[in-house]
């Protein structure tokens, strides 16, 4: 009898400590796809950056908000193309659910614009991005939001 107790008791701590694993495996995989998302936008543009987006993407912009990929898509397209403005981030902290299939990331951000190549500009902020794991196992932004922290300025 005592054997079996006690072998349940080590089944049951097993179990814990996969949970905790895992938990501390998502949040491993969330920082990596954040640092991933900014490597690839920087590396295939707006292509990049639509290859991390959820279909069901969401953000908040003043007066109304951005929701669906495509939009997203076409915002930071016009962003990236017409404004030739260029964006890299760096996460540097990384929360996940208990479940661990949603988590955020919240880090720094740079946006380097050089519509005029005699007068780039560089503005900084910070950023919160809601991860969520999709059914093929890959993490997408299902929401995305930021602040600058200061205005841009000429160089």
């Amino acid at each position: 009898m005592q054997r079996g107790v006690a072998a349940l008791i080590l089944l049951v701590a097993g179990f814990g400590l996969g949970a905790m694993k895992t938990k501390s495996d998502a949040k491993t995989e969330v920082l990596k796809a954040d640092e991933e998302f900014s490597r690839v936008t920087n590396e295939r543009g707006i292509e990049g950056f639509a290859s991390f987006i959820a279909e069901d993407f969401q953000t908040i912009r003043p007066n109304s908000p951005i929701i669906g990929k495509k939009e997203i898509v076409a915002t930071w397209s016009d962003m990236m193309k017409i404004d030739k403005t260029t964006p890299t981030w760096k996460p540097l902290l990384a929360v996940v659910s208990a479940s661990g299939d949603l988590g955020y990331t919240v880090g720094t951000a740079e946006f380097h614009k050089t519509d005029d190549p005699a007068r780039p500009v560089t503005g900084r902020g910070k950023y919160v991005t809601v991860w969520r794991k999709q059914r093929d196992g890959l993490w997408r932004v299902v929401l995305d939001t930021g602040v600058m922290d200061t205005a841009a300025t000429k160089q």
